[in-house]
C-alpha cells in the first residue's frame, strides 16, 4: 500500500471518530476545552461551543473570557481549584452558574486533570463540561416539594401516619405528640388498641380492615393521653396498593383530634333528650288531666246551664241570671281551651286516634255556621257559604273536621272588625276537598305568617284588636289536617284581611290515619 493512500485511510479514520465524538457531544449535552500551558492557548471542541451557545466563527477560544461568564464567587472558586490541581496533580471537579440570566445553560458541572510531562511539569490542564441545568433544577424542586410536604405534615394538627405491609410505622407527624403526648413505640404493633376506652374497642376494632382500593375507612372514638385523660379521635384509613400486581403495600392513617365537635354533639343530644322526656312528661299530664279537669268543669257548665234556664224557678234577682250567664260562658270557654290543649297534647304524645269514617263536609260546614252565626252577628259581621248543590262525602273523623271549622270561624270572627265578612268555600279537585275561610279582617304582616300554625303562638295586625287566646287555634287545626294526610295554607294581607284554606283527601292514606 503507497503512503499515499495510507494516509487517506488515516484522515477518513480520524474524520469518522471525530464525527462519532460530536455525536456523543450532542447527545449528552458535554463539551471538553484544553488549555496549553506552554503555547498559553485554548480549545474548544464542538461540543463546547453548543454549551456556550457560540459558533466556532463568533469566537476563538478564550479561558479568561469563559472565567468572565460565571458568577464572580464561581470564578474566584474556579480558579482556585484549577491552582490546587496544578500543585497536587490530582484530578478537579467544579460546578458553576452563568451571569446571562438569559443562557439556555445556566448550570454546568466540570470534571477535569492536568497532564504532565515526563521532566514532572504540568504542560496542560483539561476540562470536560456537562449541562446539568435541568437535572439540578428537578432536584431543586423536589427539594422543595420535599420541605412543603415536611413543612405540612409537621404543622398540621392531623396525626399523619405511614404503615408498611406489616403494619410497622414508617413515619409519624409531630401532631402525635402534640394531640395524644404519644411516640411511635406506644401506639405501634398492637400496643394502639390499649389506649381505647374500653366502651369504643368495637368502633376502633372497624380499623382492622383493610379499606380496597379508592376506598377510606373511618371510626371514631376515645384514646388515653398520656395525661390520663381521653381525646375523641377521628381515623380515616387508606390503603395503597401496587399498580402493576395490586399487592397491599401501605396503609396511610390521618386522625383529627374532635374532642370539642364531639362533647357538643352529646351535649346536644342529651338537650334534645332532656327536652324530649319534658315534652312527654307534659303531654302525660295533660292528657292523665282530661277526667279531672272535665268532670268538675262539667259540674258547673250542667248547674249553671239549670240555673240560666230557670229549671227550678227564678234566682230572686237579675243580676244572679246575669252571673249564671257569665259563669256558662266563661265554662264553655275554658272546656273548649281543655279540649284543644289535651287534643294538642294527644298529637304531640302520638295517642290521638282518628275515627274514620264517612263524613257529609256540606253537612259538617253548615253545622259549624249556624253555631256560630249568632256570635258573628252580635260582632256586626256576615258569614256567605257557598257550598256544592249535592251532599260532598268524604272519609274522616266527623269530630276532628268539625274542630278544625270551628276553630277557622272562631278565629275570623275574632279578628274582624264590625262591618266585615266572612266567606266560606267549599271545593273539589283531584280526588282532594277544600275548604276555605276568608275574612276582611285586620290581616297578617308578611314576616309573621312563618309563626302561624305553631303551638301558642299568637299574631295581630293591629294592637287594637288583639284578642285573648293560646295560640292554639291554628296549631291543633293544622295537626288535624295533616293527621288526614291533608294540608294547610294561609294567605294574608295587611289591612285586607286572611284567608286560610285547609285541604283533605277524598280517601286519606292509611299511615296519615294510624
Amino acid at each position: 500500500m503507497s503512503d499515499e493512500m495510507a494516509g487517506t485511510e488515516i484522515q477518513q479514520s480520524l474524520a469518522q471518530e471525530r464525527a462519532h465524538f460530536d455525536l456523543a457531544e450532542r447527545a449528552a449535552r458535554f463539551g471538553y476545552w484544553r488549555f496549553d500551558m506552554v503555547t498559553n492557548t485554548t480549545f474548544w471542541s464542538p461540543g463546547m461551543y453548543r454549551l456556550l451557545g457560540l459558533e466556532p466563527s463568533e469566537r476563538q477560544p478564550d479561558s479568561d473570557w469563559l472565567l468572565e461568564q460565571m458568577l464572580p464567587e464561581d470564578k474566584a472558586a474556579v480558579q482556585a481549584v484549577i491552582a490546587n490541581a496544578i500543585r497536587s496533580r490530582k484530578p478537579f471537579s467544579y460546578r458553576t452558574q452563568t451571569r446571562d440570566p438569559q443562557s439556555p445553560v445556566q448550570i454546568v458541572d466540570t470534571q477535569g486533570e492536568v497532564a504532565v510531562a515526563e521532566n514532572g511539569r504540568v504542560v496542560a490542564v483539561i476540562g470536560v463540561c456537562y449541562d446539568v441545568t435541568q437535572q439540578v433544577k428537578a432536584e431543586q424542586a423536589r427539594e422543595q416539594a420535599q420541605r412543603m410536604y415536611r413543612l405540612m405534615t409537621e404543622e398540621a394538627s392531623d396525626i399523619i401516619l405511614l404503615y408498611d405491609d406489616q403494619s410497622r410505622i414508617l413515619f409519624a407527624s409531630q401532631a402525635l405528640e402534640r394531640v395524644l403526648g404519644r411516640n411511635v413505640l406506644e401506639i405501634e404493633q398492637g400496643r394502639f388498641f390499649d389506649l381505647v376506652h374500653p366502651d369504643d374497642l368495637e368502633a376502633a376494632h372497624a380499623l382492622d380492615q383493610r379499606p380496597p382500593a379508592g376506598k377510606t375507612t373511618t371510626a371514631t372514638f376515645r384514646l388515653r393521653h398520656a395525661r390520663g385523660h381521653y381525646v375523641w379521635i377521628e381515623v380515616t384509613t387508606r390503603a395503597i396498593y401496587d399498580a402493576e400486581t395490586g399487592a397491599f403495600r401501605n396503609l396511610v392513617s390521618v386522625s383529627r383530634d374532635v374532642t370539642e365537635r364531639k362533647l357538643q354533639e352529646l351535649e346536644t343530644r342529651a338537650a334534645r333528650e332532656r327536652a324530649e322526656a319534658a315534652s312527654k312528661a307534659k303531654s302525660r299530664f295533660l292528657a292523665n288531666m282530661s277526667h279531672e279537669l272535665r268532670t268538675p268543669l262539667n259540674a258547673v257548665i250542667g248547674f249553671t246551664d239549670l240555673m240560666r234556664q230557670r229549671t227550678f224557678g227564678h234566682l230572686g234577682s237579675p243580676r244572679y241570671e246575669e252571673y249564671a250567664t257569665l259563669i256558662y260562658d266563661s265554662g264553655q270557654l275554658l272546656l273548649d281551651l281543655i279540649t284543644d290543649m289535651l287534643d294538642m297534647a294527644k298529637i304531640e304524645a302520638g295517642k290521638l286516634e282518628l275515627n274514620l269514617e264517612r263524613v257529609d263536609l256540606t253537612g259538617t260546614v253548615e253545622d259549624a255556621v249556624r253555631l256560630l252565626t249568632d256570635r258573628a252577628e252580635n260582632n256586626g259581621l256576615e258569614i256567605s257559604v257557598s257550598l256544592p248543590r249535592q251532599p260532598l262525602m268524604f272519609v274522616a273523623d266527623r269530630r276532628a273536621v268539625k274542630q278544625v271549622l270551628l276553630n277557622l270561624l272562631t278565629n275570623a270572627i275574632k279578628f274582624t272588625p264590625a262591618g266585615g265578612q266572612i266567606d266560606v268555600v267549599v271545593r273539589t279537585k283531584d280526588n282532594r276537598v277544600s275548604l276555605s275561610v276568608r275574612d276582611t279582617g285586620v290581616g297578617i304582616p308578611a314576616h309573621e305568617l312563618p309563626r302561624l300554625g305553631r303551638p301558642f303562638e299568637q299574631v295581630c295586625g293591629d294592637p287594637m284588636l288583639a284578642k285573648s287566646g293560646t295560640g292554639l287555634g291554628l296549631a291543633l287545626v293544622r295537626a288535624l289536617v295533616e293527621k288526614h294526610g291533608g294540608t294547610l295554607r294561609i294567605e294574608s294581607e295587611e289591612g285586607i284581611g286572611t284567608e286560610v284554606t285547609v285541604e283533605f283527601p277524598l280517601m286519606p292514606a292509611k299511615r296519615a290515619a294510624a
